[in-house]
C-alpha cells in the first residue's frame, strides 16, 4: 500500500451524544482510523450533558480537542471543524457528525491513494438513514447499531425533503458548506471511483424531542436562524410522525427503506439512491 497523508476523523459532538460516542469512535477504529479530532459543545461547562461526554471520552480513550460553550448554531458546527483541520491543512480528515457511519466501497486508505494520485481533494456520498424494525423510534444502548437499527433508507428525504449530498473525507485546506453538504470549490473524486454511505443514525428515540427544541429555539430567537430550510424540515418530519403514531412508515416507497447490514453491498436501492443525490448537486452552486 502506497503512503498517504495521515487521516484523522473530525466531528462536533454534542452534550446530548454521549451514548453514541462509543459506537462512533470503535466504528472509526474498526475501519482503519484510529486519530480523533473531537470538539464538544454544551451550554455551559455545568451541562450534565456535558459531564457524561466527558466521561464518555475518557471511556473510549479520545481526548478532545477543544470543548465550546454557548448557544448552539449550524455555522457554529462549519467554524468549529474548520478550525479543527486549519492546524493540520494537508491532511486527510473524515468529516462526519457523531450520527454518521460511514461505509466506504474500498478500504479508506485506497480511497485516499486514489484521490492522490488523481489530484482529488474531496470525496462526497449521501445518507443511508438507518431505522428501527417496523420503523420504531429506538432508544441507543449498547447493542450494535446495525442490529438494533436493520433498516436503511431515504428516510430524511423522502420525509423532510433534506439535502442527502455529504463531502464524507476531504482535506484540511478545502471549505466545507455549512452541514458539509458540499464544499467551496475542490476537486472532487468522481463518484464511479468512490462514493460514501452516510449510516445516518438520526432516527432514535431522542429525535422528537430534539427536533422540537430546534423548531421551539429557531422559532422563539434563541438560535439564529442561518437557513429557514431548518424549521421547514424538522415540522414535516414532526407532522410525519405524529401521522404514523410515532413510527416511520417504512411501508411508503417513497422512503425507499429495506434491510441492510454494515457492508457496501447490502442495500438493494443504493445505486438508485446515489443517482438521485448526485441530482442535487446543482443546489450546491450558491
Amino acid at each position: 500500500m502506497a503512503s498517504t497523508s495521515p487521516v484523522h476523523v473530525v466531528s462536533v459532538v454534542g452534550s446530548q451524544d454521549a451514548a453514541l460516542l462509543p459506537h462512533f469512535v470503535e466504528h472509526y477504529r474498526s475501519i482503519g482510523v484510529d486519530s480523533f479530532r473531537l470538539i464538544c459543545h454544551a451550554g455551559d461547562p455545568s451541562d450534565e450533558g456535558y459531564i457524561h461526554l466527558r466521561d464518555a471520552c475518557r471511556s473510549v480513550g479520545v481526548e478532545p480537542l477543544h470543548s465550546h460553550f454557548g448557544p448552539w448554531r449550524d455555522r457554529l458546527n462549519q467554524k468549529l471543524k474548520a478550525y479543527a483541520m486549519s492546524r493540520r491543512p494537508d491532511d486527510w480528515y473524515v468529516v462526519a457528525d457523531v450520527d454518521e457511519f460511514h461505509v466506504y466501497s474500498h478500504p479508506v486508505h485506497e480511497l485516499l491513494e486514489k484521490c492522490e494520485r488523481s489530484g482529488a481533494d474531496h470525496v462526497n456520498g449521501c445518507f443511508l438513514d438507518r431505522v428501527g424494525a417496523g420503523g420504531e423510534l429506538l432508544e441507543v444502548d449498547a447493542t450494535p447499531l446495525w442490529k438494533r437499527y436493520p433498516l436503511a433508507g431515504a428516510v430524511s428525504t423522502g420525509i423532510s425533503k433534506a439535502l442527502p449530498l455529504k463531502t464524507g473525507v476531504v482535506r484540511g485546506r478545502v471549505e466545507l458548506l455549512v452541514g458539509h453538504h458540499g464544499t467551496v470549490g475542490g476537486n472532487g473524486l468522481p463518484r464511479a471511483e468512490g462514493f460514501i454511505q452516510v449510516h445516518h443514525f438520526k432516527w432514535t428515540e431522542s429525535v422528537v424531542r430534539r427536533m422540537r427544541h430546534r423548531v421551539d429555539s429557531l422559532s422563539r430567537g434563541r438560535w439564529p436562524v442561518e437557513h429557514y430550510a431548518l424549521i421547514r424540515e424538522a415540522k414535516a418530519a414532526l407532522a410525519h410522525l405524529d401521522a404514523n403514531g410515532g413510527r416511520i412508515d417504512v411501508d411508503d416507497p417513497e422512503l425507499r427503506t429495506a434491510p441492510c447490514g454494515r457492508d457496501y453491498t447490502d442495500h438493494s436501492l443504493w445505486d438508485e439512491m446515489a443517482d438521485e443525490a448526485e441530482g442535487w448537486a446543482w443546489t450546491l452552486t450558491y
